[in-house]
């Protein structure tokens, strides 16, 4: 308490300085008169932009509309993060650094990073955030735990609750399940495919962006030895191992294994090495190792990849297939189990009210995203009514960057709940956009109908009257 007025009486406002848990900080000032410049620039930006943006009391992912250009999607997120970074909290924490020295410019550079027009931002980050290094939630604490509780559909007047453990599978008769059965109802065809994605970093390890050559190489080899098991094999109802590419070998030109994991749907978005621009922006997000000591293991099924080291330690997708692609209980059932199983042989990040801690804020908790592409053609006439519909059943809508005929539902909530009910809340949330597509169709199909019974009354009626 002394040495703490011994600093107040020399340095005014030490409690911008130390943050309420100083075991995270760096315990000194952001010193670079450059990254300070370009952190004040990039902050009035971002207060600009709520000037430009209406609907401010909207939750973000309500705002988004459809947007044609790279910059009116960068106000649409610079114009959110400005309802959570008030003047008054930007002066407490700008000058702050984390342990690792990331300051806050790390955090918020990707909001107006200059990303080609055909990429979305959705597709890779989220909100314009990410974070450099697990100590960013506490560091930045009076900025990000607001926003997080909105991301995850939270009040943010409301504490956060001990986060549950894992359970992706309910009770029953005392035993836990270990297959989840959820089909869409879907006769018209509409449903084009479903991905299931869960994420992990390993806890003895901090993020793939901060990582040396050996402490790599040492993840990669630690998570592979868990992998390329017989135990593991068994725990996902395979019958033979599956495959490890190495990302190398996925980026490389004309590269087989990257038209194989696309055709399958098990590709995470990866930016272009051969743009100047979208290099740089990778070597930020991934670090100056990349692609080295990443790789991908794919399945003997072609129906689930783990992906090694990129951006997470570890991220899992499984999707449905195309002859059953309604059926997401298939491709949830096996990212469960694959989690259930990789749980009690590795221990990853966790955190007592966060979850388990992620690189991408969107992912806390559960470190579990759902995602459904299907096509609305009535729905999507209207996008920003759709967008909407989604946003009030907890549901995220991206546009889907390989065909305009189809969107991307995915949910918002990843933490506060066990995975099993987020499951079934995204599953009721999806079947009812389902519905109202539905309904939107027949009400058509009966109005069409109604129009060419009226057209054939008047030219009988013409008939009439010529004879």
């Amino acid at each position: 308490m002394e040495n703490r007025q011994f600093f107040n009486h020399i340095i005014k406002n030490i409690d911008d300085i130390f943050v309420p848990d100083d075991l995270h900080s760096s315990r000194r000032l952001l010193q670079d008169g450059d990254v300070q410049r370009t952190l004040d620039r990039c902050f009035s930006v971002i207060q600009e932009s709520s000037k430009a943006w209406s609907g401010t009391t909207a939750s973000a992912l309500a705002q988004k509309k459809p947007l044609a250009g790279t910059s009116s999607l960068q106000l649409a997120v610079t114009s959110y993060l400005s309802r959570f970074l008030k003047p008054s909290v930007y002066e407490k924490i700008k000058r702050r650094q984390t342990r690792l020295d990331h300051s806050l410019f790390d955090v918020l550079w990707p909001a107006l990073r200059k990303t080609s027009k055909d990429r979305h931002l959705e597709e890779d980050i989220n909100s314009g955030l990410i974070a450099p290094d697990f100590d960013v939630y506490v560091v930045f604490q009076e900025f990000l735990v607001t926003l997080i509780k909105d991301m995850h559909c939270m009040s943010v007047t409301a504490d956060f609750k001990p986060h549950p453990r894992i359970a992706y599978f309910p009770m029953e008769n005392a035993e836990r399940l270990n297959t989840a059965y959820f089909v869409f109802d879907d006769d018209s065809n509409l449903v084009v495919r479903c991905l299931v994605e869960c994420s992990r970093n390993l806890d003895s390890f901090e993020l793939p962006l901060n990582l040396t050559i050996g402490q790599i190489e040492q993840a990669e080899r630690l998570m592979m030895a868990k992998i390329f098991t017989a135990a593991f094999i068994e725990a996902i109802e395979e019958d033979e191992p599956g495959s490890y590419y190495t990302l190398t070998e996925v980026l490389e030109d004309k590269s087989e294994v990257y038209d194989m994991l696309n055709e399958y749907g098990l590709l995470i978005p990866l930016l272009d090495q051969n743009d100047p621009v979208q290099q740089a922006e990778s070597t930020a997000f991934n670090g100056s190792l990349w692609p080295y000591g990443r790789g991908v293991y794919v399945s003997a099924s072609n129906s689930m990849a783990l992906w090694l080291n990129c951006q997470e330690h570890m991220r899992i997708l499984s999707t449905s297939n195309s002859k059953e692609a309604a059926d997401i209980g298939i491709a949830y059932t096996r990212v469960g189990r694959a989690i259930t199983f990789l749980e009690q042989q590795l221990h990853f990040k966790e955190s007592y009210l966060l979850g388990y801690l992620q690189s991408r804020p969107s992912f806390l908790g559960t470190g579990l995203k759902m995602t459904t592409i299907i096509r609305l053609p009535n729905l999507m006439k209207e996008m920003d009514n759709l967008r909407h519909l989604c946003s009030v059943r907890g549901l995220v809508l991206s546009t889907n960057g390989q065909s305009r005929l189809s969107v991307r539902l995915i949910n918002m909530q990843s933490m506060g709940s066990v995975e099993h009910v987020l499951f079934q809340d995204y599953c009721t949330a999806v079947t009812n956009i389902l519905s109202l597509e539905k309904d939107m169709s027949l009400t058509n199909s009966k109005h069409i109908a109604s129009m060419l019974v009226k057209i054939f009354r008047r030219k009988k009626n013409s008939l009439a009257e010529r004879h």
